[in-house]
């Protein structure tokens, strides 16, 4: 008879005796034949469970006291499974801390080496590992499962031990009770919703918030019960939504601002007012409504204008107007012509409100009347100049105007012109005309001069003659003649423009020149240069300098190139502006420096690329970083899972220069687990009926799978798998055996038999007498085996 044949009847005999009785996880073994890994594994589970399944370093020790020397060692239940090492009976993947390999083990020659066998008992590296080929022949080691769906509840794993078994919640339970999560109230300005296969806020449940209007949800849109009796992220909270700042004064508007939740968020209301003499256009008032922007633009204040105001008859009007032309703040003055007088207050202004008949202080002055011209008397002009006349009303009368001008050698003294004004009176003294003198010649050493003078001393036309005493010879030219005084030629500055009156000649004494500079520059020195007695000009010629600009300042992240024709950032200086890749140009590329000094448009700024701002994926989170704005060129975003989850794509995005992401968003999906398919699970029996709930898609993470066997059978195994966030079920799928018969239904069937016949009752007593002799007769080896192999279970 087989070794294993006795270990069976001897386990037979301690149940039906009553010697020990225990419900633990048992050892059996096959060593009369050496079979193939295949082989093995169908006689495990056709007369037990399955094949060993080794879980930590003491059960390998109490393997190798259990098992007898076989030279060929055990197979054990451990193959090579898509790449990976895993436990067959509980389709587990090998935990490496758990793993007992022989040294350079495994070295998986060839893929036929799918196999683990242990080497029980030998002499080098006893009890270790090695992968084998799955063909080879060894003895068989199995175990009998003390677990049995009754063993825990549903939400529970049975887990074996050597004699024994514990039963281990599933994640989210604790005892017969699901892991509850603090309850959740609504957000103020929102609400929440909440679900779960289990019940609200309990394990797995999830809770979606919901902001009002004009809110937003600042912190996860949805949170999770997590196993630890925690929800997976902070409570978030309803924010109200922001409009941006109104900050643009520069219409000349003020405004004044409520902001019943918080500053420029929604149902913050601004009104708007123009200054004194101003005028509003556009709506005075604006909200800031739910999305986030104001209901109106900021007004603009235009100035008031008045009626144009125009020169009366016979007079003049000059106006200032700091605001424009006839508008608020404009003064204008009003002067008649000469003979006529004035009617009405010479001065307006511009008021903001009406007087009268309109915004004028005043109504318009008028000039009336004229006075009769009067008759003055020519005064004398002298010999030496002739006296110019203009009469537009009659002989030196009112309005005529008179100037002199004076002969060769001559020059004016007093005022050149005069005027008849309204009171018949000259409006200047007459000038006289002066003869030029010349400087004062002196008799030279050992000479004698003697001077003709008809106009005065040294003056215009006199002569001077020289002769030298006796003994001296004369150097130089003997007479000298009192000439007019010139000035040295004028040359027209750059970019300017020369105007002359010259009364005595070309450049001559008195002569007068006026100097204007061009479009866009400015005079450095004196406008007008007069010809002097001594021959200089009155001041150094001046000189026309194009008008500057203020300096172009480089704007961030961006360069300036310019081109200066009449120096640095002056009159007709070109500035292009450009930006650095990833930023864009905001406002007009190209500037230039116009007459007046003023750039043709303001300064533009680079601003950095925007990027699509990113949403939250579903299940996950973002973590971002923005070196220069919001979802702009340079962000860098990193995306992660919850628990139970997978991220689908790149973790890491980012913004580039031309606005556009690295990549397409990822998302998170559940993490999944092998499909459950009872048709290919071994043949253990009929297969069970299987109804699963997919959360968040089939076979993944969360996943819930209830089995059910008909009533002719039971369950072997666990009624229930789950789907972990590492991606394994909780345990291996169950199958249908028969019904077994109770040890007290057998009985019965004894005892119906033993009253049916005596000889029957005898017959089975004999028998046990006879079986229980022809046990102990057996060798002392075998009584050590049996013994040696019952004590682990006796000692529980």
């Amino acid at each position: 008879m087989a070794l294993w044949e006795h270990i069976r009847l001897f386990g037979y005999l301690v149940l039906i005796t009553g010697i020990y009785n225990v419900k633990a996880w048992t050892y059996h073994y096959n060593i009369d034949i050496n079979v193939d890994w295949k082989t093995a594994r169908q006689w495990c589970q056709k007369n037990y469970t399955d094949m060993v399944a080794i879980q930590n370093h003491a059960e390998v020790e109490h393997l190798n006291q259990l098992l007898p020397f076989n030279k060929a060692y055990y197979w054990i239940g451990i193959r090579k499974i898509d790449g990976y090492w895993t436990w067959i009976g509980t389709n587990k993947r090998l935990d490496p801390e758990a793993a007992n390999w022989a040294e350079n083990e495994p070295n998986n020659k060839g893929s036929g080496q799918d196999c683990v066998e242990i080497y029980i008992k030998r002499s080098k590296e006893t009890a270790k590992w090695n992968d084998e080929k799955c063909s080879k022949k060894k003895a068989t080691v199995c175990y009998l499962a003390s677990c049995s769906k009754e063993s825990c509840s549903e939400h529970a794993e049975c887990v074996e031990t050597i004699g024994s078994y514990k039963c281990q919640c599933l994640p989210g339970f604790i005892g017969p009770r699901f892991v509850q999560c603090r309850p959740i109230e609504n957000p103020q300005q929102g609400f929440v919703t909440c679900d779960g296969d289990f019940g609200v806020f309990n394990f797995n449940s999830s809770c979606q918030f919901h902001c009002g209007t004009g809110f937003k949800l600042e912190g996860a849109q949805r949170l999770r019960c997590l196993a630890s009796g925690h929800w997976d992220n902070a409570l978030p909270s309803c924010q109200a939504v922001q409009c941006l700042p109104i900050t643009d004064a520069s219409d000349g508007w003020s405004m004044n601002c409520t902001h019943p939740l918080s500053i420029h968020s929604f149902n913050s209301s601004c009104e708007f007012k123009c200054e004194e003499g101003f005028e509003l256009k556009g709506s005075n008032t604006t909200w800031c409504d739910q999305t986030g922007h104001w209901t109106h633009k900021p007004p603009t204040c235009q100035v008031v204008t008045c009626n144009a105001v125009f020169a009366p008859a016979n007079g003049h009007l000059t106006s200032a107007d700091p605001l424009g032309k006839f508008s608020f703040h404009s003064s204008c003055n009003v002067s008649c012509d000469e003979g006529y007088k004035f009617r009405g207050k010479a001065t307006l202004t511009c008021l903001s409100t009406l007087v009268l008949d309109g915004n004028w202080s005043a109504p318009s002055p008028v000039c009336e009347g004229r006075f009769n011209s009067i008759s003055i008397k020519q005064s004398s002009s002298g010999q030496h100049g002739s006296l110019h006349c203009q009469d537009p009303l009659g002989k030196f009368s009112y309005g005529s105007l008179c100037w002199l001008e004076c002969g060769a050698g001559f020059t004016l003294n007093g005022s050149n012109f005069t005027s008849c004004i309204s009171q018949g009176k000259w409006s200047h003294e007459f000038p006289v005309c002066q003869v030029v003198t010349c400087n004062a010649v002196l008799a030279p050493a050992n000479g004698h001069l003697t001077s003709a003078d008809p106009l005065g001393k040294f003056s215009f036309h006199s002569s001077c003659n020289v002769s030298c005493d006796e003994g001296y010879k004369f150097r130089g030219k003997a007479t000298l003649t009192c000439l007019t005084v010139a000035c040295d030629p004028l040359e027209t500055p750059a970019k300017s423009h020369l105007t002359c009156a010259d009364p005595l000649g070309k450049f001559s004494l008195r002569s007068s020149c006026n100097i204007t500079c061009e479009e866009g520059y400015t005079l450095r020195g004196e406008t007008t240069l007069t010809c002097l007695s001594d021959g200089n000009w009155s001041a150094p010629s001046p000189v026309c300098e194009a008008r500057q600009c203020s300096p172009l300042i480089k704007p961030s992240h961006g360069t300036v190139t310019c081109t200066h024709p009449n120096g640095q950032f002056s009159f007709g200086t070109v500035c292009e502006v450009s930006c650095q890749a990833g930023f864009k140009l905001h406002g007009t590329p190209q500037m230039e420096c116009l007459e007046m000094g003023k750039w043709t448009d303001t300064p533009p700024f680079c601003l950095a690329q925007q990027c699509p701002h990113l949403t939250v994926p579903v299940n996950g989170w973002v973590n971002c970083s923005h070196p220069h704005s919001l979802f702009s060129y340079g962000s860098q975003c990193f995306l992660g899972c919850e628990t139970g989850f997978e991220i689908t794509g790149e973790p890491g995005m980012e913004c580039s220069a031309s606005g556009n992401w690295s990549q397409e968003m990822p998302s998170c999906a559940a993490v999944r687990c092998e499909p459950l398919s009872l048709s290919h699970l071994p043949e253990l029996g009929p297969p069970p009926s299987m109804n699963c709930s997919h959360p968040h898609g089939n076979f993944s993470f969360g996943s819930q799978c209830m089995f059910q066997c008909d009533e002719s059978q039971e369950l072997s195994g666990t009624s229930q798998l789950t789907c972990t966030s590492s991606g394994y079920w909780t345990n291996s799928p169950p199958s249908c055996v028969a019904k077994k018969m109770s040890v007290g239904a057998g009985m019965l069937m004894y005892a119906a038999v033993g009253a049916a016949s005596s000889a029957g009752l005898l017959l089975f007593g004999g028998l046990m007498f006879l079986l229980m002799r022809q046990f102990f007769k057996k060798s002392k080896k075998l009584n050590d085996s049996v013994s040696h192999l019952a004590q682990p279970f006796l000692n529980h």
